[in-house]
């Protein structure tokens, strides 16, 4: 497996060799439980590196024809969904996460010499797992193709690296056992962790619980999606008011920094990424249409999550509260998945009175008048909406959603992007909605190809 680590394992095949060398030039040896927490501490790694190339190749954004040339030839082939995605080779969006799985490993396995009735213990485990499960979903989300139950058994996974020894080389798992593997390790998580933490950049119980939310909804398990967003939003369901005064157009971001004082944040992480989407009015991406119009005058996302820059929406707020994507976990997601799986099995009360509460939370006081919506069709199709305007640069949730619905007639969507006199088209359903393998890694590990 081809990782760059800002700790690098170099060549060693086993956990005690890699401590050597390190001991050897310098380093710290982590041995003890604060050197596993301060390894999961490390936020650059397991809190910075997460990224957001499915943004760039969705329909919240188009990047005018004259700006298009001045961007990367990565984000220029993300954008229009080019066969040939890596520019030199290699991709942060694998290198990176697989960074964080073996951190987690290191982390699981040097626990493993440790007693387990020391105070923390049970915590700094439950963060490696959770780390280990949502670094493993990220991956999955951009390199394989939507969860189809009939189907996932026989198509491709990813590698499960489940340990630190980097000689041995691990193929790509089948998309069912890589689902499995993530759910395995969120629940170990969940069971590990504290209902809350000190600071938000490590995960809670909330957190590996709205996890399993996540991947259950992938997988179109809606009755536990259901099932797991509620048991979150029961240990905290707050939501941010957005009358109040921690958002504002006088900061900069709008939002607080880092999360920090963002009653909704039950895990923060975030990514540096594409200059398409990050929330800069200097952003080549351009709000699509039909995405801004569609919020009401006195919705209140519309003036913090944008602003007017040379005559069009940019996108300038979210809830990193910095130029970085927010890519970690919020009450307002795992809200809208309930509201989803619940719309979805029939419970229509119960997901009128979710989306309710949170758009209670966005309008100006006094504005919002409660949804009439008495059909499932409608009302799934006004969460979906909600989902698209509430979360439209955060992680990669927006490609994710395209893919996951084009696997239903009803919410199917044909992309299209024109570029001078040339149209360029994403059909449902299409091969080039997974990401190939960095070729660097398919010479190193010999793993199997995407197909594009």
């Amino acid at each position: 497996m081809l990782i760059t680590l800002l700790l690098s394992f170099g060549s060693c095949s086993k956990k005690d060799e890699w401590l050597d060398v390190k001991s050897s030039k310098g380093f710290v040896v982590p041995e003890t439980l604060n050197d596993f927490q301060a390894l999961l501490d490390n936020s650059n790694v397991m809190n910075g590196n997460f990224s957001t190339p499915g943004l760039v190749g969705s329909d919240n954004l188009y990047i005018p024809d004259e700006i298009l040339p001045t961007a990367t030839e990565t984000e220029r082939n993300l954008y229009l969904w080019a066969d040939e995605i890596w520019a030199d080779g290699t991709s942060a969006e694998w290198n990176l996460m697989y960074a964080i799985v073996e951190y987690a490993n290191l982390v699981l396995e040097g626990l493993d010499d440790l007693d387990e009735a020391q105070s923390e213990y049970a915590n700094v485990k439950g963060q490696a797992y959770f780390f280990r499960a949502y670094a493993f979903y990220n991956i999955t989300q951009a390199f394989c193709k939507a969860y189809d139950a009939s189907t996932a058994s026989l198509d491709q996974g990813i590698p499960l690296r489940l340990t630190t020894d980097v000689n041995i080389i691990v193929s790509r798992a089948s998309l069912s056992d890589t689902f499995q593997q993530m759910l395995a390790d969120a629940q170990e998580a969940a069971a590990l962790l504290p209902d809350e933490q000190k600071y938000i950049q490590r995960p809670s119980k909330a957190a590996a619980l709205a996890l399993l939310a996540k991947i259950y909804l992938n997988m179109a398990d809606y009755g536990q999606a259901e099932y797991y967003a509620d048991q979150a939003l029961s240990i905290n369901d707050n939501l941010l008011d957005f009358n109040s005064d921690l958002v504002s157009e006088n900061i900069t971001y709008r939002f607080p920094a880092k999360g920090n004082g963002n009653p909704e944040v039950s895990f923060y992480a975030d990514a540096i990424a594409y200059r398409s989407v990050r929330p800069l009015t200097s952003s080549y991406g351009i709000i699509d249409s039909s995405l801004y119009s569609s919020y009401e005058d006195n919705d209140l996302r519309k003036r913090f999550f944008y602003r007017i820059a040379e005559g069009y929406p940019k996108f300038i707020g979210g809830y990193s509260g910095t130029l970085a994507n927010f890519c970690g976990i919020a009450n307002n997601e795992v809200l809208l998945i309930r509201a989803e799986a619940r719309a979805r099995l029939g419970a229509l009360e119960l997901a009128s009175a979710d989306l309710d509460y949170l758009l209670e939370h966005r309008f100006a006081h006094g504005t919002y008048r409660p949804l009439t919506i008495n059909t499932q069709q409608g009302l799934l199709e006004a969460i979906l909406l909600e989902r698209r305007k509430e979360l439209p640069f955060t992680g990669n949730l927006r490609w994710e959603d395209l893919k996951r619905l084009n696997r239903e007639t009803a919410f199917q969507k044909t992309l299209t992007r024109r570029v001078g006199d040339r149209e360029y088209t994403l059909p449902p359903n299409d091969i080039r909605y997974v990401m190939p393998i960095p070729m660097q890694e398919i010479e190193q590990s010999g793993i199997h190809q995407n197909e594009r």
